[in-house]
C-alpha cells in the first residue's frame, strides 16, 4: 500500500498494490520506486499525476507475469522483458509516452542488470508527433474575452460591495426596524456568521429568505461564484502572464515592498510551481500598479477604470471581496468561493477551485475544439498566457531565453512585427553605409574642363577656382582623398587642424574629394583591407573597417575610366600601404 498526500488540499490517496501480479521481491521493488516518486522530494505533487505513475507501474508487472520465464527478482529482469513491455503498445506515440514514464518510475536503480537498463534507458523512441500548435489570440478576439472577463467582475464588485455595505448598516443600527433592508441585513449577518441561511424543513431557504429572492442570491452578495472566481483568474492570469493552475492557488496574504508605511505599487505574492522540483518550486510574483500617468491616460482614453489594467488592483479587489468568505471559512486563499449546492459530494460547498470551462461554457464561449463558433474563441489557457507573454515581451517565471526560444518564436504576430524590425535597422544601417560611403568624385572630364576653362569647371565642381587648381595638381591630399579644406571639417572645432584618420575620416567626410590620380592607392587600400578580414575576428572587422572598404571600394569605381581600371596587385596580409 502507498499513501500519497497532496499538499495543496492535505488530502490523502491510497494505491493497493497487494494484487500486482509478480513475485514479491520484484512487488517490493516496484513498490519503492512507487513509494520515491510520492515523496516530499518529489515533484509529484497530486494524485492526479501520481495515478499516472501507478498505472503505469501496474502494466509493466502484468507485462512480467505474461513473460515466460517471469522474473523473480529484480536483478532477473532481462532486456526482452523491457522489450515485451513496449510491445504491448502499438500506437507509437503511446508506446513512446509509456516508456518514457517507465524511466522515470526507475531512473536511478541499480537493480536490473545492464543489458536491461541499456534496452530501458538507451533505446531510442519512436519520434513524437509534432504538437499542436499554440497560437495567440487575435486583437478581435482578446477585446472579446477581456470585456467579459471585466464586465464579470465590475458586476461581482457593485454586488459584494453593496451586501458589505448593507451588513455595516445593520450592524451599526442605521437600518429601519421592520424595513426590508433591515430584514435583508439581519440575513446578511446570519449567513456572515454561520456561513449558512435559515432553511425550512425541505432544505431550501425561509419565507423571508424566499422574500430576498431564496438562498443563492442572498449568498451570492457576501460570497462569489465559482464562475466569477474563474473569471478573477483569468483576468488575473491575463495581465501577468503567469499560469492560471499557478494563480488559482496564490494566497490572500503577500508582502509590499515599502513595508506598509505608505502607497504600495508593488505586492509580493508567494506561489508554487511543483513541476519545478522542491528546490525551486516556490516562486514570487510582483504584482504591479500602472504608474499614475498611464492610469490617467487610459481613463481619458477609453473611459475604463485602471483597475482593469492593473495586476495589483485586480488582486486587492479579489481580496476584498473574498473577505467574508475567508472569515466564514478560515480559508486562507485568494479565490475562495461558494457553488450553489454540494452537487459533488465534497462535504462543503465552499472551494476555491478555479473551472475556467464552466466558466467559458456560462458565458456563451464554445469549446476549444469549436474555436471560432458563433464569432467566439475557445477559451484556452494556454492561449491566454501566449497572448499575454506576446503583449508584455518580458520573462514571466522563467528566462529570457525560455521566453525568447519557446514562446514568442512561435507566435506568427512576434515573427512578422521582427521581419519588419530587422528589415527597418537593416534598411537603415543600408543608407547609413552608403551614405558614409559618398565621397564627391571629381572626373577626368571636369579636370580636362578646368585646364580650358578654370570658371566654369570650378562652378561645377562648387569650388573655387584656386582650389580646384590646388586639388588637381595634389596639394591637398591626405591619405587616398584630397581636403576641401582641413580646418573647417566636422571632427573639430573651426579653425583647428582635423585631427581624423584618413582611414575612418576622410572616406565619410564631406570636405572628401576623389581625383584620378589618387585611383591607385585606393585600389591599394581596398584590397589590404579585403586582405585583414579572414585574419581578424568578424565583429572587429565589421566596426574597424567595413566602412571603409565600402568608401574606397565606390571612390575608386567611380573615379577610374571604365576602360582604363589598372589591375589591382596581390592581396597579401600585412601592412595597409
Amino acid at each position: 500500500m502507498v499513501l500519497f498526500h497532496e499538499e495543496s488540499t492535505g488530502r490523502t490517496v491510497r494505491f493497493d498494490c497487494s494484487d500486482l501480479p509478480v513475485s514479491e521481491p520484484v512487488r517490493n521493488w516496484l513498490v519503492r520506486r512507487l513509494a520515491e516518486r510520492a515523496g516530499a522530494r518529489s515533484g509529484v505533487k497530486r494524485a492526479k499525476s501520481f495515478r499516472t505513475g501507478y498505472q503505469l507501474v501496474r502494466d509493466f508487472a502484468r507485462s512480467l507475469a505474461e513473460c515466460e520465464p517471469s522474473p523473480g527478482h529484480p536483478s532477473d529482469i532481462t532486456a526482452e522483458h523491457i522489450r515485451a513491455f513496449a510491445s504491448r503498445y502499438e500506437d507509437p506515440q503511446t508506446r513512446r509516452t509509456c516508456v518514457a514514464r517507465l524511466r522515470i518510475v526507475l531512473r536511478g536503480c541499480s537493480e536490473p542488470p545492464d543489458p536491461a537498463r541499456r534496452e530501458l534507458f538507451q533505446t531510442r523512441l519512436p519520434v513524437k508527433q509534432a504538437s499542436v500548435q499554440i497560437t495567440a489570440y487575435s486583437e478581435a478576439e482578446w477585446q472579446k474575452i477581456m470585456t467579459v472577463l471585466r464586465r464579470d467582475v465590475r458586476l461581482c464588485r457593485d454586488r459584494i460591495r453593496g451586501g458589505m455595505r448593507l451588513l455595516e448598516q445593520f450592524r451599526a443600527g442605521e437600518l429601519e426596524a421592520g424595513s426590508a433592508e433591515a430584514e435583508l441585513g439581519g440575513l446578511l449577518d446570519v449567513f456572515a456568521a454561520s456561513g449558512d441561511l435559515p432553511r425550512a424543513r425541505d432544505g431550501e431557504g425561509t419565507a423571508e429568505v424566499k422574500r430576498h429572492g431564496g438562498v443563492v442570491p442572498v449568498m451570492r452578495m457576501l460570497s462569489l461564484s465559482q464562475q466569477e472566481a474563474g473569471a478573477f483568474a483569468l483576468l488575473l492570469a491575463a495581465l501577468t502572464g503567469e499560469n492560471l493552475g499557478t494563480v488559482a492557488k496564490w494566497p490572500a496574504v503577500y508582502r509590499r515592498t515599502d513595508g506598509g508605511t505608505g502607497a504600495s505599487s508593488v505586492a509580493l505574492v508567494e506561489q508554487r510551481k511543483p513541476r519545478r522540483g522542491p528546490e525551486s518550486e516556490h516562486r514570487v510574483a510582483a504584482l504591479e500598479d500602472l504608474p499614475a500617468s498611464l492610469s490617467t491616460m487610459l481613463e481619458q482614453a477609453s473611459g475604463d477604470e485602471p483597475l482593469f489594467h492593473s495586476p495589483l488592483r485586480v488582486y486587492g479587489l479579489l481580496l476584498e471581496l473574498t473577505a467574508p468568505a475567508r472569515w466564514i471559512t478560515g480559508s486562507t486563499g485568494a479565490f475562495v468561493n461558494r457553488r450553489a449546492s454540494d452537487r459533488g459530494g465534497q462535504g462543503s460547498c465552499w472551494s476555491d477551485e478555479i473551472r475556467v470551462e464552466r466558466w467559458a461554457r456560462s458565458r456563451g464561449f464554445p469549446p476549444v475544439t469549436r474555436d471560432g463558433e458563433n464569432g467566439l474563441p475557445g477559451i484556452d489557457v494556454r492561449r491566454i498566457r501566449q497572448t499575454a507573454l506576446e503583449i508584455q515581451r518580458r520573462p514571466v517565471s522563467h528566462s529570457r531565453n525560455t521566453l525568447r526560444d519557446h514562446y514568442l518564436r512561435r507566435g506568427e504576430t512576434v515573427r512578422e512585427q521582427s521581419r519588419r524590425v530587422v528589415a527597418e535597422a537593416l534598411e537603415e544601417q543600408v543608407v547609413k553605409a552608403r551614405t558614409a560611403a559618398e565621397v564627391t568624385v571629381l572626373s577626368p572630364r571636369l579636370l580636362s574642363l578646368a585646364t580650358q576653362d578654370p570658371d566654369a569647371a570650378a562652378t561645377e565642381a562648387g569650388l573655387a577656382p584656386e582650389m580646384l587648381k590646388s586639388m588637381a595638381s595634389g596639394e591637398r591630399d591626405t591619405g587616398v582623398v584630397a581636403c576641401r579644406d582641413h580646418r573647417a571639417g566636422p571632427h573639430a572645432p573651426i579653425g583647428e587642424a582635423c585631427p581624423a584618420s584618413f582611414l575612418n575620416g576622410c572616406l565619410s567626410c564631406a570636405n572628401a574629394r576623389a581625383l584620378p590620380h589618387q585611383l591607385p592607392v585606393q585600389i591599394t587600400l581596398h584590397d589590404r583591407l579585403a586582405a585583414l578580414r579572414p585574419n581578424l575576428d568578424p565583429q572587429t572587422w565589421q566596426a574597424r573597417y567595413a566602412l571603409p572598404l565600402r568608401g574606397c571600394g565606390a571612390s575608386s569605381a567611380t573615379t577610374a575610366p571604365p576602360s582604363r581600371l589598372p589591375r589591382a596587385p596581390p592581396s597579401q596580409p600585412g601592412t595597409l600601404l
